[in-house]
């Protein structure tokens, strides 16, 4: 049984590790090996995310009167606490496929920005587009924009050169 000081070392490490969070995953990593474990971090620190398990009662102080309150009725039994420092859903995304790939652990829910998810709500997260995916498409949209007006400039810059050209016809053909 670890000491109070040594509680207290937790705590504090705890309260770092949800330190500007922008998504936290609740999900139950029952029967993973080491293996499967370390595998599962090394994917999550790709996605900015890191990894988490500790004792129920200690992540309970330390979400205590914090944006993370609602994970308090998720922080039942064996759970692992995944949190997301970037891009909400590329978390979410990591874990589904995850989970998923090795037919182990379940969601349990997670809170976005104070609000509470169920399993669910996080699948759902984990099927919207990322943040660099959002980014391209509008990148793409304001890029076909400015060609579109580009295009569109040539063409009236091309019109009055026409114009001048026929003008300059008309004042040729009038002086001879």
């Amino acid at each position: 049984m670890a000491t109070k000081e040594r509680k207290a070392e937790i705590v504090t490490e705890l309260q770092e590790f949800f330190n500007n969070g922008k998504v936290v995953i609740v999900a139950d990593l029952t029967g993973l090996t080491v293996a499967e474990f370390t595998g599962f971090r090394r994917t999550l620190s790709k996605e900015n995310a890191k990894l988490r398990v500790a004792k129920n009662t200690l992540v309970k102080r330390v979400i205590e009167g914090t944006e993370y309150a609602a994970l308090d009725s998720l922080a039942k039994g064996p759970s692992g606490f995944i949190v997301g420092y970037d891009d909400p859903a590329q978390p979410a995304k990591a874990v589904s496929e995850y989970l998923k790939a090795i037919k182990k652990g379940t969601v349990r829910g997670g809170v976005l920005e104070g609000k509470a998810l169920n399993a669910a709500d996080v699948k759902a997260l984990a099927t919207m587009p990322t943040k660099e995916q959002l980014l391209s498409s509008i990148m793409a949209g304001l890029d076909s924009g400015a060609v579109g007006i580009a295009g569109i400039l040539s063409a009236v810059i091309r019109d009055i050169a026409y114009l001048v050209e026929e003008v300059a016809k008309k004042k040729e053909e009038g002086a001879a």
